[in-house]
């Protein structure tokens, strides 16, 4: 891709560190006789190219030559029945992210997300997708590694590296992958069928196959580990496992959030995967019990049932949140890998009464009378009240009309609501008016309030 096209200084620079992590493997006493010089593993990135792939795909077949295909999501979307055919005619399909990212450069959940896609995308074509997959560039660290190995995924570097995504004629492709093969050992080649010189590599394939051929070299396809191997299986991919999202109410003396662990087909043989939990908005020891396990699968069963306690409170509150991770699987391919739990709150949201007040009738001028709004209880919730006064045996002409809203934070359960009485030249009894409130947010209506005006004092 044009990607690796413009970053030709860049793989050079990491082509000496590359080819170092391609760990050098010994032939056997089987495959020495019969392969005295080794065995090549041809791996080709970049594609599927929907004019190019299928001519790699015949020429390889009809030479008997295996070979793995790491292909780009989004390419795949593009070109399916390329894919399709691939697997169909026995090549290892492997992945190389969807959109041909860096991956040290993306976070661990960008990670996860462009290989799910890919392995979707594999899936949705018609073919089946292996365990392996290439960091393009060969972009690999600590980091890269461990969230990729906690998918299930085997990551496959190579040896040989002719640079043929490089404006390089056929010739100096072929004698730049045929002066990298190491006798006696495995090698692992790195080709290009989705790049603009792809045109070269496929003209360079016949020289290539037929003088390693007569050098005493075996091509050989890639085992689920990502080694060079005369097996003639392909890599068959472990089995698919998810986690479904949960929820559950809270309720006295607690509940159980059930999460649903599947496999996209039964286990052949007994595997695993590590689950955990980790907080969101619910807080571990005060609302859920905190759970780490390794969940296991019996051979020919497709799911498991992982349960996390919920504490039950009496706090009104917003409903929370938690995730249940997938890592670390044994025997397995993480798909999705996140489950999302929902604790939703069964506490009612607290009532809200406005209390009752005296004021004496000011002589001159007016005095202000605070009028008290308490809450039944505590609420982790941010309460908003619409508050008013409503004349009584006093009017508008005995105190000043007031509406407003009043905000309570988390926590809070005690605000006040402040109001002006007027003097007047009237002599007159006892009078009264009433505080209410008219709208609450979060909170339940209760008492309304009575303010009191007593004749004023001389």
């Amino acid at each position: 891709m044009s990607v690796r096209r413009t970053s030709a200084l860049f793989c050079s620079c990491l082509l000496v560190a590359v080819t170092t992590l391609a760990s050098p493997v010994y032939l056997t006493p089987a495959s020495a006789a019969s392969c005295p010089s080794g065995l090549v593993a041809l791996t080709f990135d970049d594609g599927p190219s929907s004019t190019l792939t299928s001519k790699f795909l015949t020429l390889l077949h009809d030479r008997g030559v295996p070979g793995t295909f790491f292909v780009v999501g989004e390419r795949v979307r593009t070109s399916p029945a390329v894919v399709r055919r691939a697997g169909r005619l026995g090549f290892v399909i492997g992945n190389h992210t969807y959109g041909h990212e860096n991956l040290r450069q993306v976070s661990d959940a960008g990670i996860r997300s462009t290989l799910q896609r890919t392995h979707r995308a594999i899936r949705d074509a018609g073919a089946r997708p292996s365990a392996l997959m290439r960091p393009p560039y060969g972009s690999i660290d600590a980091r890269v590694r461990r969230v990729v190995g906690a998918m299930g995924l085997v990551p496959v570097m190579w040896t040989a590296d002719p640079q043929d995504w490089e404006d390089r004629s056929a010739s100096n492709i072929a004698a730049g992958v045929l002066a990298q093969l190491r006798p006696r050992r495995t090698n692992v080649v790195l080709l290009h069928d989705g790049v603009q010189n792809s045109s070269a590599t496929l003209a360079a394939m016949p020289r290539i196959i037929t003088e390693a051929r007569n050098r005493g070299y075996c091509f050989a396809r890639l085992d689920d580990q990502g080694r060079p191997t005369l097996g003639t299986s392909t890599p068959v991919l472990r089995p698919g496992v998810r986690v479904e999202d949960a929820s559950v109410h809270e309720r006295p003396g607690g509940s159980v959030m059930r999460f649903v662990l599947a496999l996209d087909r039964a286990a052949a043989r007994r595997t695993s995967v590590r689950v955990r939990t980790v907080a969101g908005t619910a807080t571990s020891g005060k609302d859920y019990v905190a759970h780490d396990e390794r969940v296991w699968f019996p051979a020919g069963s497709r799911s498991r049932v992982v349960r996390v306690g919920v504490r039950d409170d009496l706090r009104d509150e917003p409903d929370e949140r938690l995730t249940l991770r997938l890592s670390r699987a044994r025997g397995l391919l993480v798909q999705d890998g996140t489950g999302a739990g929902l604790v939703v709150d069964d506490d009612p949201a607290p009532q809200v009464a406005v209390g009752s007040t005296e004021v004496a009738e000011p002589l001159t001028g007016t005095v202000d009378t605070a009028v008290e709004l308490r809450l039944s209880r505590r609420s982790e919730r941010s309460v908003t009240l619409t508050v008013a006064t409503r004349p009584g045996t006093a009017d508008e002409s005995d105190y000043e009309p007031s509406q407003q809203t009043i905000s309570l934070a988390p926590g809070q359960v005690q605000a006040r609501f402040v109001v002006a009485v007027w003097a007047d030249t009237l002599e007159e009894d006892t009078e009264s008016f009433e505080v209410v409130v008219v709208e609450a947010v979060n909170a339940r209506l209760g008492a309304t309030g009575t303010v009191t005006i007593l004749p004023p004092m001389s």
